[in-house]
C-alpha cells in the first residue's frame, strides 16, 4: 500500500479549509481562571529517542502523520514513534476544543503540530490569532514543542505562500512558537522546477509529492536533523531524483528561515 495515500477522518474532525466560525475571540478554555496565559521559552525536544506527536488541523493534514513516521525511521531506527492525527479542524473550532484539549492533556507530547489558523485569501481582513496563541501556550505548559504549520500556497498563487508565513511569523512574535516554513519551501521547490505536480487536482490540496515536501520540512523541524542526510526510501512514491530534489528544497528553505529560536 502507498504510503502517502490519503488516510480517510472522521467527519467530525475534518473541516473545510476556509471560511468563517463564531465565536473567533471566545477562549478555548471558556476563559477559565486556571488558565494563566504565559509566554513561555520554547521546550526543546529535537534529539531524541522517543517521538509523540500530535497534530491538529484540517484537511491539509490528513497523511501527514504517516510520512513524518516513515521518514523518522530511516532517519532514525532505533528510535520510538508515536504520532496521532487529531484533525479538528480550524484552531478556533468550538465544537472540537474539549476532545482536542483532553486528548493534549492526556500524555507527554513531545511536539504538537498546530495548522487551521484561518486567513483571508485576498488579505482584506484579519482573523484573530487568540485560539492559536491560545494552543501554542498550553503545548509549552505541558513541555511539548508546538509547530506552527503555515499551509502551502494554492496552485497558481505566487503571493500566498509569503503572506500566510507572515500570519504565523506575526503570531510567534506574540507567543514564541517554532515556525515550519512549509509554503517557504513550496515557493521555492516550484521555482526550481515548475514541472513538478506538488499540488493535487484541485489545485489546493497536496499531491503525494507535495505532501512528501511538507513531510521533509516536518522532519527537519521535529528532528533537527537535515532533511538531505536521509536516505532513499523505497516506499515512497517518488524516485531516487524526486525524493533529493524535495529534501534539498526542505533543507535550503529552512537554513533561510530557523524555525525555532530556543534561546530566548
Amino acid at each position: 500500500m502507498r504510503i502517502l495515500c490519503f488516510v480517510i477522518f472522521t467527519l467530525h474532525f475534518l473541516m473545510a479549509c476556509s471560511g468563517n466560525s463564531a465565536n473567533n475571540n471566545a477562549s478555548i478554555f471558556d476563559n477559565s481562571s486556571s488558565h494563566k496565559n504565559t509566554n513561555l521559552s520554547i521546550p526543546d525536544n529535537r534529539y531524541s529517542n522517543t517521538y509523540k506527536i500530535l497534530i491538529f488541523g484540517n484537511s491539509h493534514v490528513i497523511g501527514l502523520d504517516e510520512v513524518i513516521r516513515v521518514l523518522i525511521n530511516n532517519g532514525n531506527p532505533a528510535a520510538e514513534i508515536e504520532i496521532v492525527n487529531a484533525g479538528g479542524g480550524f484552531l478556533d473550532n468550538q465544537s472540537t476544543r474539549t476532545a482536542r484539549r483532553e486528548l493534549l492533556e492526556s500524555k507527554p507530547w513531545t511536539h504538537v503540530i498546530l495548522q487551521g489558523q484561518k486567513y483571508s485569501q485576498s488579505g482584506a481582513y484579519r482573523y484573530p490569532t487568540t485560539q492559536t496563541r491560545i494552543w501554542i501556550d498550553k503545548t509549552k505548559q505541558l513541555d511539548a514543542t508546538p509547530i506552527l504549520f503555515p499551509e502551502h500556497p494554492q496552485r497558481g498563487r505566487t503571493k500566498e505562500a509569503a503572506q500566510v508565513h507572515r500570519i504565523h511569523t506575526g503570531i510567534a512574535k506574540l507567543q514564541k512558537s517554532c515556525i515550519a516554513p512549509v509554503g517557504l519551501a513550496w515557493d521555492k521547490a516550484i521555482i526550481e522546477d515548475p514541472e513538478i505536480p506538488l499540488h493535487s487536482s484541485d489545485g489546493n490540496h497536496a499531491s503525494e509529492l507535495g505532501l512528501l515536501l511538507t513531510a521533509y520540512v516536518f522532519y527537519e523541524v521535529i528532528t533537527g536533523e537535515s532533511a538531505t542526510l536521509l536516505p532513499f526510501i523505497e516506499e515512497i512514491i517518488a524516485n531516487q531524483e524526486t525524493q533529493s530534489f524535495l529534501r534539498r528544497m526542505a533543507s535550503k528553505t529552512i537554513e533561510l528561515n530557523q524555525p525555532c529560536n530556543f534561546a530566548i
